[in-house]
């Protein structure tokens, strides 16, 4: 990655440019007083969301982005997505633990580098030195250790799976989101509300839902659904959980089936 060279920097010193998505202004003051107290890194903007870190990123063209997780899931994640895709530059994701889902949740987004938030500032800047140099920090890390190497395999295992299963569900996206709430236990007036239909609406898609999954009532779409993978058993309410885990024993044995 190709760095630029500005007056501040000493003679043939190239200068990380860096945009800095931080939404607590107190921990901000402390990240950049870290960064640009180095000599060949500058922070050129500073910003609180993820909205205004496209903005920045696209008035500043930087060589990395520093994002603290602390935005939230699903923001965090999907602003490193669009970051990486779009922009160009590299993300480096500060906060969470040292640990496994941290560094994994860091992959899943494409960043190419991760930071504790208990990390020294030191461990910072030599994440952002690296990056910056062309190196894949992440990737390094997950070469020096071989259990999260089974993991990364076998998430990429799992993704797959899923999108076979998801080709083969004959659900729509909506029908599929209105069985979602049946399983978590609404009743139709309050999927009308959640999903802002119509009563009736409501009830259409049930039946429709009914009619492709060749079942006869809500329950027995809920539980088909959840041995086919469509839906989790943590979705499931626990009001209906016993009758879905009853219906699908009963499919273990033949006793019972797509009706």
């Amino acid at each position: 990655m190709a760095r630029r060279q500005t007056p501040q920097a000493a003679p043939n010193l190239e200068t990380i440019r860096v945009v800095l998505v931080e939404p607590r202004a107190l921990v901000g003051a402390g990240m950049r007083e870290v960064i640009d107290g180095e000599p060949d890194m500058e922070v050129v903007a500073e910003v609180r969301t993820a909205g205004a870190a496209f903005a920045a990123v696209e008035q500043n063209a930087p060589d990395i982005v520093v994002m603290d997780v602390e935005l939230g899931e699903p923001i965090a994640s999907a602003a490193t997505r669009r970051l990486t895709q779009d922009s160009g530059s590299a993300v480096v994701i500060v906060g969470g633990e040292d640990d496994d889902a941290s560094i994994m949740g860091a992959i899943e987004v494409g960043a190419t580098g991760h930071v504790s938030a208990v990390a020294q500032p030191s461990e910072l800047v030599a994440v952002i030195r690296r990056v910056a140099d062309g190196e894949d920090a992440l990737r390094d890390e997950v070469v020096a250790r071989p259990d999260l190497v089974d993991k990364v395999v076998e998430a990429f295992r799992e993704g797959f799976r899923h999108q076979d299963a998801a080709a083969n569900i004959p659900l729509t996206a909506r029908e599929l989101e209105v069985l979602r709430q049946v399983a978590g236990g609404m009743k139709n007036r309050q999927i009308a509300e959640q999903l802002v239909l119509t009563e009736q609406t409501v009830k259409n898609h049930l039946s429709r839902i009914m009619h492709k999954l060749g079942v006869p009532n809500r329950t027995h779409a809920v539980t088909f659904a959840v041995r086919q993978g469509w839906l989790t058993l943590e979705e499931v309410g626990e009001d209906s959980r016993s009758s879905v885990l009853d219906e699908s024993a009963l499919a273990g044995t033949g006793r019972s089936g797509r009706h």
